[in-house]
C-alpha cells in the first residue's frame, strides 16, 4: 500500500494504492543473487515493474519503477511516502540498498517494519544531511527512540552515495546497520508484529527523489547474523 503520511511537524494523510499479490517466496523475474544474505526467504531487484510494489502518481509526488529501482519522489513539504507488502511478520530483518537521487538534502528515507496501519509503525530511516535513527510511529506521532533527535554519523557523509540499509525486528528489539556497521539498537514492545516496507519523506524542502534496490526480507531464526 502506497500512502502519504506528513513527516514530524504536522499530520496530513491521503492514499492511493495499487494491489498486486505476493504469490513466492522470490519476486518472478528475480534471480537469486549468489551473495544473498544467511536466511533470506524474499528478494526483489526491482528489474520487473510487475513484482508488486505500487506504482502510483499524484500531485504531492510517487513511487514507480525506474532503470531497474524503486524509485519515491516527494513533491510537498513535510510527507512521508511508504510502501508495504501486505504481509505479517513478528520477528524479520530487512535489508536494501539506497541512494539519494536529487533534491533537498534535508529528507528521510529507509526501512519500516511491524507496520500497523499508516499511524503506527516502526521504521530505520536515514537523512541525506548525515543523520539517523529508530523511530516508533504511534497514533501519527513520530518519536526517535532513546534520543530527542535523529543522530549524525561520518559513516553518512557523502549524501548521493549508495547506503546499505538493514533493520532487524526481533522480539523487543530493534537494531539499525548502515553499511553493515550497527549504528543504533533499541527496545520497545509497543508493536509485536506487523508488515513491512520502505519508506521516504521531505521536511522543509519539496523535490525529494530517492531510489531503491537489492530489497531483502530474511528470517532472522535461520541468519546466522
Amino acid at each position: 500500500m502506497l500512502l502519504l503520511l506528513a513527516s514530524m511537524l504536522s499530520l496530513v494523510l491521503s492514499a492511493s494504492c495499487s494491489l498486486l499479490p505476493f504469490g513466492s517466496l522470490f519476486s518472478s523475474g528475480s534471480a537469486v543473487l549468489a551473495t544473498q544474505p544467511a536466511g533470506a526467504i524474499y528478494y526483489d531487484d526491482f528489474s520487473s515493474n510487475t513484482s508488486g510494489w505500487d506504482r502510483s502518481e499524484t500531485d504531492l509526488g510517487g513511487a514507480d519503477y525506474l532503470d531497474g529501482k524503486y524509485h519515491f519522489i516527494i513533491d510537498e513539504l513535510n510527507t512521508d511516502y511508504f510502501s508495504t507488502l501486505y504481509r505479517n511478520y513478528a520477528d524479520i530483518g530487512l535489508q536494501v540498498d539506497a541512494q539519494w537521487v536529487e533534491g533537498p538534502y534535508d529528507n528521510n528515507y529507509g526501512l519500516l517494519c511491524r507496520y500497523q496501519d499508516e499511524k503506527n509503525f516502526y521504521a530505520g530511516l536515514i537523512s541525506s544531511d548525515g543523520y539517523y535513527g529508530i523511530l516508533k510511529i504511534e497514533n501519527g506521532k513520530y518519536t526517535v527512540l532513546g534520543h530527542a533527535a535523529m543522530l549524525p554519523s561520518e559513516i553518512l557523509a557523502i549524501p548521493d552515495a549508495t547506503y546499505h540499509l538493514r533493520l532487524e525486528c526481533y522480539q523487543d528489539f530493534l537494531f539499525f546497520y548502515v553499511n553493515d556497521t550497527l549504528l543504533d539498537v533499541q527496545q520497545d514492545k509497543t508493536f509485536a508484529s506487523g508488515d513491512v516496507g520502505l519508506l521516504a519523506g521531505s521536511f522543509e524542502s519539496a523535490g525529494v527523489h530517492v531510489a531503491f534496490d537489492d530489497f531483502y526480507l530474511i528470517d532472522l531464526n535461520q541468519s546466522s547474523n
